[in-house]
Order: structure tokens, then C-alpha cells, then sequence
């Protein structure tokens, strides 16, 4: 069993929340961030299981995310897919899931994690600031990764 790890970032909490899920995963893994690294849709074909994610801003996942799923829809749909989400609104992961990823891998997804926030305001621009302080209401840096939550997704991608 092999696990290819797909995600984008934006601060770096989606990336922390990849590399513990190959942690946790104990055999051949490879991970990828796709708004920065080159892709090679070959290599879907050497991995078994492959997990993607990205974090929610403004009610969306990044676009590569997105646009990964649907450029290769049809091989993701033979494969073991797990999903997962950073974001900082728990109440709303359900409709976060519908609408970042399409309906077809959504439903073939073994799991679909929601794996806790970040804020780091030292990564934050002035307007994003101010945005997290009046909507999520917290004034400095916090961290609430579901640690428990990676550890399931690891389990269900063996």
C-alpha cells in the first residue's frame, strides 16, 4: 500500500496537517503541494490511496484543489480516496465538502475529515487580519488541529 498526499496552502496549516497524516500513515507515502510543485498525473498510477485537501477561505477551497478533482476525476474514481479540510468553522464542513469538491469523488471518498484551524497572524497580511479578527473573533495567533482526526484518515487510507 502506497499513499500520494495532494493539498494547497495558503498559511501552512493544511501542509502541517499532510505531513502528520504521512506520519501517521507508517509506509510509502509522497507528498504533494500542487500550487507549488510541478504535477505529473503519472504518478497517480504508482499510489493505492490518495488523500487530498486544502483549507477554506472565504467559503472556498483553493482552486488547484478543485481543479485537480475534476481534471482527474476518472482516475481518482478508481483509486481509495480520503478528503480532509482546515477551516475555522466546524458548523459548516458539511456544506464546505459539497461545495469544494464534486459530487462524484465526494461520494467515493472513503472519508471526509475536517481537520481543525490555524490562525497565524504573523503569515497574515493588514486586511486578513482584521477580517479573521471581526469574523472569527480571535485576536492572536491560535491553533486547533484535530489530531485524533488524522489519525482516523490515516487508518482508513491503509
Amino acid at each position: 500500500m502506497s499513499l500520494l498526499i495532494i493539498y494547497s496552502t495558503k498559511y501552512g496549516c493544511t501542509e502541517k496537517v499532510a505531513n502528520r497524516l504521512a506520519n501517521y500513515y507508517r509506509k510509502k507515502y509522497h507528498l504533494i503541494n500542487i500550487k507549488k510543485q510541478n504535477f505529473n498525473p503519472d504518478i497517480l498510477n504508482e499510489f493505492n490511496s490518495i488523500a487530498i485537501g486544502g483549507s477554506i477561505y472565504a467559503g472556498k477551497i483553493q482552486k488547484e484543489i478543485s481543479k485537480f478533482c475534476e481534471d482527474y476525476k476518472d482516475l481518482l474514481l478508481k483509486k481509495k480516496i480520503g478528503l480532509f479540510i482546515c477551516c475555522g468553522s466546524e458548523a459548516e464542513i458539511d456544506k464546505y465538502f459539497e461545495k469544494s469538491f464534486i459530487s462524484e469523488v465526494l461520494e467515493h471518498a472513503v472519508d471526509k475529515a475536517y481537520m481543525g484551524y490555524e490562525y497565524n497572524f504573523d503569515k497574515m497580511n493588514f486586511l486578513e487580519k482584521m477580517l479573521v479578527k471581526s469574523i472569527a473573533k480571535i485576536k492572536e495567533n491560535k491553533s486547533l488541529i484535530k489530531e485524533e482526526n488524522i489519525k482516523n484518515l490515516a487508518n482508513k487510507l491503509n
